[in-house]
C-alpha cells in the first residue's frame, strides 16, 4: 500500500514525474488526498509502455500509462503488445529482462525466476 502522512502526490509508481518512465508497472492500494494516479500522481515527463492494476490499486485515472484489470495485468500479452522483452521470446528483443507465471502472477525481472 502507497499512503503519504500529507496525501499528496500519491501513486502505484510515481508521485510527480518530471522525467522518463518506460516498461514499468504498479499493483498496490494507492490512498490519498489530492494528486493521486494508479501509476503517477502527475506527470509532466515521458511515461511510454507502463500499466497499472486498477482493481489493487483503487484508481481509475493516472498521470501516464494505461490502467489495466488484475487478469490483464496477469496475462503475458499485456506486456509483449507494449514492447516488453520477455524470457522466451524475440519479437521484443533478445535480452529477457522479464519473466511472468502466466494467469498467477504480475510480470517479475528475470532474475527473480532462477530464485523461486
Amino acid at each position: 500500500m502507497v499512503q503519504s502522512p500529507w496525501g499528496y502526490y500519491v501513486a502505484g509508481l510515481v508521485g510527480k514525474n518530471s522525467g522518463v518512465v518506460v516498461r514499468s508497472y504498479s499493483a498496490g492500494t494507492v490512498l490519498g488526498r489530492r494528486y493521486t494516479g494508479g501509476l503517477v500522481a502527475v506527470a509532466q515527463g515521458q511515461v511510454t509502455d507502463c500499466f497499472w492494476d486498477i482493481e489493487t490499486s483503487g484508481q481509475l485515472l493516472s498521470g501516464g500509462g494505461s490502467g489495466k484489470t488484475t487478469t490483464e495485468m496477469r496475462m503475458a500479452k499485456t506486456f509483449l503488445d507494449a514492447g516488453w522483452d520477455f524470457v522466451g521470446e524475440t519479437a521484443n528483443g533478445t535480452d529477457d529482462i522479464w519473466w511472468i507465471d502466466e494467469g498467477k502472477d504480475y510480470p517479475r525481472l528475470w532474475w527473480e525466476a532462477r530464485n523461486r
